[in-house]
């Protein structure tokens, strides 16, 4: 019976999504830390789309990166890729935006 049924594709991050991750380049060029985004076709052991989010500034660690997912199902999901684990899933980018480590934003001295 569900053979005939077409799974929807909802991974592809919308204009509004794009919107909100440039956002958070305007918040941190105010806190004088540059901010890099792009997005990764390459990268898709998680299945879905990926952008990664770099931001860093002079101190001593140079840049932090981070990597936002938006799933088949529509979920977004926050990860670091340098320790490989999940660190927010959840059905809104807003919520998954809110959990960005504080190291993200602010030098670690």
């Amino acid at each position: 019976m569900t053979d005939n049924l077409i799974r929807l594709d909802l991974s592809k991050f919308t204009r509004p999504d794009v919107v909100k991750i440039e956002d958070i380049g305007r918040k941190l060029r105010l806190m004088h830390r540059w901010f890099r985004f792009e997005r990764r076709e390459d990268d898709n052991d998680v299945g879905g789309d990926c952008y990664m989010i770099y931001s860093g500034d002079k101190g001593p660690r140079t840049y932090v990166t981070y990597s936002l997912w938006r799933l088949y199902d529509g979920e977004y999901e926050l990860r670091d890729p340098q320790r490989k684990e999940l660190l927010a899933s959840a059905r809104s980018i807003d919520r998954v935006i809110e959990n960005i480590p504080d190291e993200f934003f602010y030098t670690g001295r």
